[in-house]
């Protein structure tokens, strides 16, 4: 009786360890939308890096942000992170180099969609068309052809720094024409005012990896769209610095307008 009592509490805790395993098991193939800091911050001249490309990158393998003193743009890409930079050159950059502003997230496709033709304007007008509901984040990647491309990089900033506003009324464009590529990015909703970039955040990279930044407008001449939905988010903010002391009553909406046109 005794070995038949140990035999149970054996089997019993056997039992409840692999259904403790399968619930971590699904819980981590449910996708996480991971941000660095919040866009008010970025306003705001917050520009230090603090959080490292290479921890970002465990949290992800699609993502965009940027660097340390708002050093160009950044493009993650199935696990590399991309710097395209005010010069219109991309770098590789090693895992120390610490981003102020990212988010991340891996890429789980829930619908897929293919095009003939497409442009900016009309995937943000058409919007339903794609997207089930505004009120969700979704990542979203493109990957085709583009008969135009626009885009643009920030240049680096030193201390003291200038608010963002500021720092993109001088901010160098780029224009590609017939051009092979993926977008990154992704769409918040607009109860994220003021943590994310509300509608579509959209970052290009093309396919020798040579050239990309923030997309201005684009024309898509034939190619996919995945989205994934993103209904997990985790935020990780700065321990200290500037953003302790930052003004997060304001109203930015009309600056971050002005950054992103």
């Amino acid at each position: 009786m005794r070995n038949i009592f140990y035999l149970l509490i054996l089997t019993f805790l056997f039992l409840s360890c692999d259904e403790d395993i399968a619930n971590r098991t699904v819980q981590s193939e449910t996708p996480v939308l991971t941000q660095v800091s919040v866009i008010d911050a970025l306003l705001q001249g917050f520009y230090d890096g603090f959080y490292p490309i290479g921890d970002l990158k465990l949290h992800g393998d699609y993502g965009i942000g940027t660097f340390h003193g708002l050093d160009g743009e950044m493009v993650i890409f199935n696990d590399t992170v991309f710097q395209v930079k005010a010069d219109g050159n991309v770098y590789i950059l090693n895992d120390t180099v610490k981003t102020p502003f990212a988010a991340v997230a891996p890429l789980i496709a829930d619908t897929a969609f293919t095009f003939s033709g497409l442009r900016y304007d009309s995937l943000k007008s058409d919007f339903s068309d794609y997207f089930p509901t505004p009120n969700i984040f979704y990542l979203v990647k493109i990957k085709g052809e583009f008969s135009y491309m626009h885009t643009r990089s920030v240049p680096a900033q030193e201390k003291p720094y200038p608010p963002l506003v500021e720092v993109t009324q001088n901010q160098p464009e780029f224009t590609f024409e017939n051009v092979k590529g993926d977008i990154i990015g992704f769409y918040c909703p607009a109860y994220a005012e003021g943590i994310n970039v509300t509608g579509l955040h959209l970052h290009f990279i093309d396919e020798s990896r040579g050239k990309g930044g923030h997309i201005i407008d684009f024309t898509l001449k034939s190619g996919t769209m995945q989205l994934g939905y993103l209904l997990d988010y985790r935020l990780i903010l700065p321990d200290g610095g500037d953003f302790y002391g930052g003004d997060f009553t304001i109203d930015r909406t009309d600056e971050l307008d002005d950054v992103e046109g």
